[in-house]
């Protein structure tokens, strides 16, 4: 089941190269649309990105969304998003914590994301791991 889509827009990149490492920081703006939230990304969003020699890639993904509940409830979400990048889809171990008493659910709900491409889009897409 879809928890939330969210839609990023990349705005700054930083980067450090090494012998046998890279790590990029990519700084990014969004919004977020669902059945259980509607909201934007607040500044300060950064995807943490660290390559090394081997070709695996760690990611490591904060961000604070503000925005409605489906009740309507003015609310905010954290995520922090983590990965190993592999080959072919990657996904996703989302960790939510927000003071919506509506969305409390998804502090301890098992979460699964996965990185999309929508219409040229970088979208975040988070699923319950198990729709029981």
């Amino acid at each position: 089941m879809e928890v939330l889509k969210i839609y990023v827009n990349i705005t700054e990149m930083n980067e450090v190269v090494s012998e046998n490492t890279t790590v990029r920081m990519l700084l990014f703006d969004g919004y977020c649309v669902g059945a259980f939230f509607n909201g934007t990304i607040l500044n300060g969003g950064v995807d943490t990105q660290k390559t090394g020699a081997d070709g695996r890639t760690a990611l490591s993904a904060r961000y604070i969304l503000q925005g409605r509940d489906s009740k309507n409830n003015s609310c905010r979400l954290f995520i922090e998003n983590n990965a190993v990048t592999g080959e072919g889809t990657i996904y996703t171990r989302p960790k939510i914590v927000t003071d919506s008493s509506e969305l409390k659910w998804l502090e301890k709900e098992e979460l699964i994301g996965r990185i999309a491409d929508e219409d040229g889009k970088l979208v975040i897409i988070i699923d319950k791991a198990s729709d029981e």
